[in-house]
């Protein structure tokens, strides 16, 4: 009888369609085993997957049971996301975590810039006011703008920070950027993008847009100082982390014309149910679909699988999470 190896696929249900459930079973490559193991599976019966497992799959869930993943070969996230990680303690077991390769960044980036165009051309205030019966014609023109020429501050430029400064530049508008590590100039070039600092980029940008990882140096980044550096016609979009941002800051500067709007996928407390944040007519907020479309989960599945299949064979995971601050 073939041994197989085995792969747990750990995730909240909520967030994985059936179809996805299914696909998952289809894709799985021959020689493999894999198990599904949801957020409302038993604890005993969790462990059990967990000690028996030679590869984990996770998505938007946390991991607490490095102390029995004793064969455990790869930690493999269907996200960009890894603050639900212990990054450190996984590399002390000889876990490697690795990301998914940037499966989600078209997504992200069409969805920041979703983000800047509802707010530019105020679209939720003419779509609701429309379906109610109310023309607005050009009431609000003379709070309308273009992308083009504007200048977009991306903080963080990994692959979801240069996918947008991609398209970005499609709308012929200027790209800076700002990371802990600088990009190369050849990427910079091909990107048209410009490396400046973070105070140039807060205080000099028509948008400044998320796309960092939650570490201990990016919590609570933008804050009431931060926010007072930027311009008071400015928006800010965030699809990253709502930990990058002080939300209470946030609300009081868009109360009081710190800034002009923003756009927001993420929030610190999750679900946002309850929040002056939903009453603004200057913000924009959807419930953390930014890297989720149909698209997205075929290339997660794809990538999770090949990088499996890598370390069956002996060679390294890509895009593996160093532990850094």
């Amino acid at each position: 009888m073939e041994i197989k190896e085995k792969i747990v696929f750990l995730y909240n249900e909520a967030s994985v369609p059936d179809q996805i459930i299914e696909a998952a079973k289809q894709q799985t490559p021959a020689g493999f085993e894999l198990i599904f193991c949801e957020t409302k599976t038993p604890s005993s019966q969790r462990r059990t997957y967990v000690s028996e497992a030679d590869y984990f799959m996770l998505y938007t869930v946390g991991f607490d049971d490095v102390d029995i993943a004793k064969k455990a070969k790869l930690m493999q996230i269907l996200s960009a996301g890894y603050d639900r990680l212990d990054v450190s303690g996984l590399r002390a077991a000889g876990i490697p975590l690795a990301t998914n390769g940037g499966a989600n960044a078209p997504t992200v980036a069409e969805h920041a810039i979703l983000l800047i165009l509802s707010l530019f051309r105020k679209l939720p205030k003419h779509h609701m006011s429309l379906k109610e019966g109310i023309w607005l014609g050009h009431q609000e023109v003379l709070s309308l703008y273009e992308l083009r020429g504007k200048q977009v501050g991306i903080i963080g430029f990994g692959k979801i920070g240069q996918e947008v400064a991609r398209m970005v530049n499609g709308f012929l508008a200027n790209v800076v950027y700002y990371d802990v590590e600088r990009a190369g100039l050849e990427l910079e070039a091909g990107l048209n993008a410009k490396y400046v600092t973070l105070n140039e980029l807060i205080t000099e940008s028509d948008v400044i847009t998320i796309h960092t990882p939650l570490t201990e140096g990016s919590r609570h980044l933008i804050n009431s100082n931060t926010l007072g550096l930027m311009k008071p016609t400015a928006i800010l979009i965030n699809t990253a982390r709502g930990g990058a941002v002080v939300e209470a800051d946030l609300i009081e500067a868009l109360k009081e014309g710190i800034i002009a709007g923003a756009g927001l996928d993420v929030f610190e407390n999750e679900p946002l149910l309850d929040s002056p944040l939903l009453k603004m007519e200057n913000v924009v907020v959807t419930p953390h679909t930014a890297g989720s479309t149909i698209d997205t989960w075929w290339r997660r599945l794809q990538f999770a699988f090949d990088n499996i299949q890598r370390v069956s064979r002996g060679e390294k995971p890509l895009y593996v999470v160093e532990a850094k601050p």
